[in-house]
């Protein structure tokens, strides 16, 4: 996935790039294609192999730490969540209706099912954009007594800076539009509240229980808006946060992106099987499905395609709090529905529009926290004084970025680990082969507290991919038809770099005499321990040999002997490792690779990011 076909390259492909904002003008990158349709088509069903086709070459660029030092040095002292998914593979208007309001209405009986921008804020042409009139969670904790408020510098979608770029979604819902002047819901949500009125709320004592803050559009980091302007923007908020030290004790501050803009990201989005032939679910995936069209023709060029509405693709996610600090990784699966969830766990007010499929996927943001270690002192951070200044002489004189025309390389990530939070992941998967039905099944198994996403690959490419939603306690299995000359070979992907390999053929078991054997492979785990135990089954009619082989943290080679019909263990110490795994397993005559399984096992206690994770890897 890392290099995507690209008709631009002579070899075919191209790889991702820096764009170096010392030397172009990188700050202002022009906004890429993220609407609806071009983002579906760039993860393509899971095979993830179309974004320069529908983004154009820019999407593969990135930066690095010198060309965004905030935002690094800001993750380094607070936690990042790096598995933090867009809600919706789409544009800002329909993820921040996930943000705010839990959906998209994917019924289309009240509004939606909103998917673009298009809608009674944007939508001067074609006029008469109906309004949305579902419940909104703002609503819900008004009804519930909680203070909540709207932080913006004005309403004007055009005034780049005191304006709030159509970030406001409550702008689009009849409730808010008609609500009377001096009501609470036009007073929280249809006036202005600037950052100095933010700072002398927290000053005062009088924050509200629950806040949005939505910036003008200059400092909104959507492209063509700098990164520069934004890190300002955030250390004036940062500022304002902590200007009571009592108020800031007991803050939390999400600092997120609705969307991807149209840049490229290696991990495909979880999302749920619309169909039998594409996978399975335990859990319901009704409301996750596009499967109606707004009745009333909302932007005619939507059809009821079947495609899934979520998840996105990943987005930025620091948890700044002083719950928080220490430069954590927190790697559970979440979206833009968790922090309503974070708020529901907080305060006790229930968010019905959130799907079941949705709930059992992403979290709640707790994890991402040690409540029972608070630390209030504010850490150093860049100065952001010159940086509105910086990046405007950078956009004034330096060229236009360009992705490379040469044949590229990986470049090395940053060195180094994160302490890491323990999430609530506790995943198995066993292989199975039946002769009779000329079939193997594979076992998802979810011993954790928090329901898992999986796909399935498999090595022949016009076969899958499929997706697995597995909730927590409980087990899923599915079967998949090998081959006219019996092999298979199946990749498994799971939150967290949870990754198994199941490669091998029955040939010569199904319809010969010739001896042979066949190996069937699972894995269990000592939690308190945090050990690895991986168990062989010969289901063949003669003695097997394999070697097992760490590819990443140096352990020893060991070779094991299965008889037939017999079934063999070995036993794997990984705390020298952070508990993280990676193992080949090879025919010890043939050297053929039969499996791999790769991941981390969760304790319940702090780990650190995956040693191996920076180390360059084009093929697994």
């Amino acid at each position: 996935m890392w290099f995507q076909p690209s008709s631009n390259h002579p070899n075919g492909y191209s790889a991702p790039f820096h764009m170096d904002t010392l030397r172009t003008s990188a700050q202002c990158q022009v906004t890429l294609d993220h609407t609806w349709s071009k983002t579906h088509a760039a993860i393509n069903r899971a095979r993830h192999d179309g974004w320069i086709v529908n983004k154009g070459e820019m999407t593969m660029g990135y930066f690095t730490r010198a060309d965004i030092p905030f935002h690094y040095a800001l993750a380094d002292a607070f936690t990042v969540c790096d598995q933090y998914f867009a809600s919706i593979p789409g544009q800002t208007h329909p993820n921040r209706s996930y943000l705010m309001t839990g959906m998209v209405d994917p019924t289309g009986q009240q509004g939606g099912p909103l998917l673009d921008n298009y809608d009674y804020v944007d939508g001067a042409t074609p006029p008469g954009y109906e309004l949305l009139s579902w419940k909104t969670f703002p609503e819900r904790l008004e009804t519930a007594g909680i203070t909540w408020q709207i932080y913006q510098q004005g309403l004007d979608l055009k005034d780049e800076y005191n304006g709030n770029y159509g970030t406001n979604i409550l702008m689009n819902f009849e409730q808010y539009v008609h609500a009377p002047t001096g009501s609470s819901l036009h007073k929280r949500a249809m006036v202005a509240r600037t950052l100095s009125d933010l700072k002398d709320d927290v000053t005062n004592g009088r924050l509200p229980q629950v806040s949005w803050l939505l910036p003008p559009a200059a400092f909104s980091e959507h492209p063509k808006y700098s990164p520069g302007y934004g890190a300002d923007y955030t250390a004036r908020v940062l500022d304002a946060l902590t200007a009571n030290p009592e108020t800031w004790s007991k803050t939390v501050l999400f600092i997120m992106y609705d969307e991807n803009d149209g840049f490229f990201d290696h991990i495909v989005p979880p999302q749920p099987a619309a169909s039998r032939d594409q996978g399975l679910s335990t859990v319901s995936t009704e409301g996750e499905i596009h499967n109606v069209i707004n009745p009333k023709g909302r932007h005619g060029d939507y059809v009821a395609d079947n495609l899934p509405y979520g998840l996105g693709l990943r987005v930025p996610m620091t948890v700044v709090s002083p719950w928080s600090k220490g430069g954590f990784v927190c790697s559970q699966v979440f979206d833009h529905t968790s922090v309503i969830r974070f708020i529901e766990s907080r305060f006790g007010v229930h968010e019905p529009n959130i799907t079941p499929w949705r709930r059992a996927v992403c979290g709640d943001l707790t994890s991402a926290f040690d409540f029972s270690a608070s630390d209030a002192v504010f850490p150093p951070l860049p100065d952001t004084a010159g940086y509105m200044a910086m990046v405007d002489e950078e956009c004034r004189t330096n060229p236009f970025p360009a992705a490379p025309s040469r044949p590229q390389v990986l470049e090395p990530q940053e060195s180094g680990t994160r302490p890491a939070r323990p999430i609530p992941y506790q995943l198995r998967l066993e292989n199975s082969v039946c002769f009779k039905t000329d079939q193997v099944t594979l076992k998802f198994i979810n011993e954790g507290q928090q329901g898992a996403h999986f796909y399935v690959y498999s090595d022949k490419d016009a076969d899958g991919p499929w997706s697995y939603t597995v909730e927590a306690e409980t087990y899923l299995s599915d079967s998949f038809s090998k081959s006219p000359d019996h092999s298979y070979g199946y990749r498994v992907y799971g939150p967290n770099g949870f990754f198994r390999y199941f490669r091998g053929s029955a040939k010569q078991i199904v319809g010969s005499s010739a001896p042979s054997y066949l190996l069937q492979m699972k894995e269990s785990y000592d939690v308190h321990n945090g050990d690895l135990k991986i168990s062989f089954t010969n289901v063949g009619t003669k003695r097997a040999r394999v070697v097992i082989r760490d590819n990443a943290y140096g352990r020893k080679e060991r070779s094991v002997t299965i008889a037939a019909s017999q079934s063999a263990e070995t036993h794997w110490t990984l705390t020298d490792s952070a508990c993280w795994y990676d193992f080949s397993v090879y025919d010890a005559s043939s050297n053929d690779l039969l499996f791999r399984l790769a991941g981390h096992l969760e304790t319940g206690r702090v780990s650190t990011s995956d040693p191996a994770a920076t180390h360059v890897v084009t093929q697994i």
